[in-house]
């Protein structure tokens, strides 16, 4: 995320620069999506096209098990953290856009593993210490390519208020699984487990992306 942020303001500055000869009218957005909560630059470049930046971020974590009947505890958590670069061409220079470009996608998710029983092997026993914890994380492609349509033209008309809908795809590739283990589990942290994973994961390449938000045209 660190790494992401500069790229974001060069970006960004690079938006704000004017044009010569080409009229140019801005707008932000403040959405709700499947990405996260996203806040958007808009630009115009014409009655057809315009390009926005936009930046979208989300955390949430889970803990679980160690109870009675339970041989683990675990603790999960999601950080979405992406910024995208879109263009819309608005073949009727009304509402209706199609839109393309891509994300640099931070998003990953991450586990923890600990087992809480002790158990006891031909005389041996076997503490939750010296099994260890398993630890993993799953995260994608850096770079994403996102396609969509959606409705209204935050740049067209008065200034104020509007509303803005997107629904669309980003290409993430397949999940990336590394996993890191202690302990006498540590084997189980294997490139074949890995693999594994990886290949039950194979259908999660598309990232489909809702988005609905407040638009301001300045």
């Amino acid at each position: 995320m660190k790494k992401a942020l500069p790229i974001f303001i060069i970006l960004f500055s690079l938006f704000l620069l004017p044009q010569k000869n080409t009229a140019q009218d801005y707008a932000a957005a403040l959405k709700i999506n499947t990405l996260g909560i996203s806040a958007e630059a808009m630009r115009s470049f014409g009655p057809n096209f315009n390009a926005r930046l936009g930046i979208a971020f989300f955390s949430y974590s889970a803990d679980g098990g160690g109870g009675t009947g339970d041989d683990y505890k675990y603790s999960g958590a999601l950080d979405l953290f992406s910024i995208s670069a879109l263009a819309d061409y608005f073949p009727w220079e009304r509402g209706f856009r199609i839109s393309a470009g891509f994300l640099i996608n931070l998003n990953k998710a991450t586990a923890e593993m600990t087992p809480t029983k002790t158990y006891i092997v031909g005389g041996d026993q076997y503490t939750p210490d010296k099994l260890g914890t398993m630890n993993a994380t799953v995260d994608f492609n850096k770079i994403a390519p996102y396609i969509g349509i959606g409705f209204g033209n935050p740049t067209a008309g008065d200034s104020g208020l509007g509303f803005t809908f997107d629904i669309g795809t980003v290409y993430q590739g397949a999940p990336s699984v590394d996993l890191e283990a202690t302990g006498l589990i540590s084997p189980s942290a294997s490139p074949e487990q890995e693999a594994l994973i990886e290949d039950n994961l194979n259908w999660f390449k598309w990232y489909p992306v809702v988005s609905f938000g407040l638009t301001y045209k300045f």
